[in-house]
């Protein structure tokens, strides 16, 4: 994803928030909302995007075309699944109590893989990067029911109040089939601060 198709979504989407969408920003610290847009890009035509509104700040992507994209304000995650359902990309926001940017370290998060999943193996690590920010990812094996090899690759990057975390699940015979989709996620995110001017976008889900 080009960095003019990622400067549209901010431009579209984060710089004119609705109103509606908004009461009394500066007060909703627990805000969690998702917005949709259809961004106009030459290449492509008209491609999905999404704002996703935290803690006062308006985090913009592109899904995979076709993708579903669902909010869970409880968990602060947003989950994007094909039409067949054989594989699954999860964003999930983790705030920091100070407000602060984390530090990504390489150590403490290969522990927080292995915790979340116990007995996988990790095959692969690597550095990535969004429209903005670079971070750490993590290859993945493991055995679902010690018969289904699943394949996984998360993603950790940090930003100032907290971390964003990208995980790709898939079978690990189609896991490759997906990668490119899952580079094209993360090179469109952007994250920037929310505003209150009044256009027309459509709330998909979320809580204030």
């Amino acid at each position: 994803m080009n960095t003019l198709a990622s400067s549209l979504i901010v431009k579209l989407v984060c710089i004119a928030m609705p109103a509606l969408l908004l009461p009394g920003l500066h007060a909703a610290e627990e805000q969690f909302r998702l917005v949709a847009e259809s961004i106009e890009i030459a290449e492509r035509g008209k491609v999905p995007g999404y704002a996703l509104l935290v803690d006062g700040k308006c985090m913009s992507f592109m899904s995979p075309a076709g993708w579903s994209v669902k909010p869970d304000a409880a968990k602060k995650t947003v989950q994007l699944l094909p039409e067949d359902l054989r594989a699954g990309i999860r964003i999930k926001i983790v705030l920091e109590e100070n407000g602060g940017k984390p530090e990504l370290k390489a150590e403490q998060l290969r522990q927080k893989v292995l915790e979340r999943y116990p007995g996988a193996k990790i095959t692969h690590e690597f550095r990535c990067y969004t429209s903005g920010e670079e971070g750490l990812a993590f290859d993945i094996e493991r055995l679902v029911e010690e018969e289904t090899a699943v394949s996984g690759r998360i993603a950790f990057v940090a930003f100032d109040g907290g971390t964003v975390e990208f995980e790709l699940t898939a079978n690990t015979k189609t896991f490759a089939d997906y990668h490119l989709r899952f580079a094209a996620l993360l090179s469109s995110f952007r994250i920037g601060p929310a505003a209150s001017k009044s256009a027309n976008t459509g709330q998909v889900g979320g809580s204030r």
